[in-house]
């Protein structure tokens, strides 16, 4: 197929395939490396596809690029099988949404025949958006045989855990528990037609690693939490300078802010503390609660959930924002009489642009008056309905 459109990069070409009788179904080709590209370089050991790439774009004849470990015969199985486990930012109990936060910490599994390709760096928080790929990392599992694969799988994912959004952990370690997996059994209808018992096991096993997780945790960081301990105390003091960054010439009058008393302190994540605070309009201190907490948000998710009205989720009358998001359009108007299920609203997230519909029919009477193309929290309430009769 690439001989015949003079294809001369790497790509991937996509099939089905029906086991028994073997039958393969050919899907699309795509002309770049995907996400899949390391379970060929797991099976076909000593490659780097990416290099292979790079190496071909720059003009290397194709003989001359270190591919020897590549069977000639494609129906010649190879050594060894390979897994690969996405692991993504995602609520899967909730339709697979995205799941925007920051990740505070994590751990990711170790050992033989373990690999794992991920962005995410130990001493850098990473926070979750709404305009990207919810993929955090690939686990990619190694074996000479298919039940040691599965066994691995398991392991790997009993040593991950990410702390501060929801992940596709749950569901993960559900499908590699199940008999069917195991037994090569699922077809493509498989993982929605068992999705409930799959999360329901998924939820089992994670609990049972609870714990084992939590040691690992205070573990990890122990030096973190030894900083934070001791970052803030009784009596630490500031001078706070707030200049207008749009007044060059601005002249910037300290305030002042002094611990009084540290209430909690698991900073970065939070900090509760009683404060004096002192100000050149107000020169006699006055005491303060000052809390802080990281956030997940952007600042305009943030804002608008804390100045918009935000839903009753057991008011049937209420349309609400079902996930964070960016707001990309609002489809109906005050006075409109809508139907159960008509699209409400459009939300984005990353690359996908998801309709908010409404539970019940009935005339709209409030809308959302935010901006379109902003930012748009969770919960927040998009329309508001009254009556319904026949619409219902």
């Amino acid at each position: 197929m690439a001989r015949k459109v003079n294809y001369s990069s790497l790509g991937t070409f996509e099939f089905l395939v029906r086991p028994s009788p073997p039958e393969f179904y050919f899907l699309e080709v795509n002309p770049r490396i995907q996400v899949e590209h390391t379970i060929t370089e797991s099976i076909a050991i000593g490659i780097d596809l990416v290099q292979l790439q790079l190496l071909l774009a720059q003009g290397h004849p194709l003989s001359s690029l270190p591919i020897s470990n590549l069977s000639e015969y494609p129906r010649t199985p190879p050594p060894l099988h390979s897994l690969q486990l996405r692991v993504t930012a995602e609520d899967v109990s909730n339709d697979w949404s995205l799941s925007v936060g920051k990740i505070s910490s994590f751990k990711f599994p170790a050992g033989n025949g373990i690999r794992v390709d991920s962005h995410l760096l130990p001493s850098q928080q990473t926070v979750v958006g709404t305009d990207f790929d919810s993929l955090i990392a690939k686990i990619i599992v190694i074996a000479p045989i298919w039940e040691d694969v599965v066994r691995k799988a398991k392991r790997a994912l009993a040593d991950t855990y990410i702390k501060g959004i929801r992940a596709s952990l749950e569901v993960l370690r559900g499908i590699v528990a199940s008999h069917a997996f195991l037994a090569q059994e699922c077809d493509t209808g498989w993982l929605e037609a068992s999705l409930p018992t799959i999360l329901d096991d998924g939820l089992r096993i994670s609990k049972t690693t609870a714990q084992t997780s939590l040691v690992t945790t205070s573990v990890l960081n122990n030096t973190a939490a030894t900083s934070s301990n001791v970052l803030f105390r009784k009596r630490d003091t500031w001078s706070i300078s707030l200049t207008p960054e749009s007044l060059s010439k601005a002249e910037s009058i300290p305030s002042h802010l002094q611990i009084s008393c540290v209430l909690r302190n698991e900073f970065p994540t939070s900090l509760t503390a009683s404060i004096l605070y002192t100000t050149p309009t107000s020169p006699q201190p006055t005491p303060y609660t000052l809390t802080v907490a990281s956030t997940t948000a952007s600042f305009g998710s943030l804002a608008s959930a804390a100045t918009h009205r935000r839903g009753d989720p057991g008011n049937g009358n209420h349309v609400s924002i079902p996930f964070a998001g960016k707001l990309m359009e609002i489809l109906v108007d005050i006075g409109d009489e809508i139907v159960k299920g008509e699209v409400v609203a459009v939300v984005r997230q990353m690359k996908m642009e998801l309709e908010v519909r409404a539970s019940k029919g009935g005339r709209v009477i409030w809308i959302y008056e935010g901006e379109e193309g902003g930012d748009i929290g969770e919960g927040v309430l998009v329309a508001e309905l009254e009556g319904g009769g026949s619409k219902l």
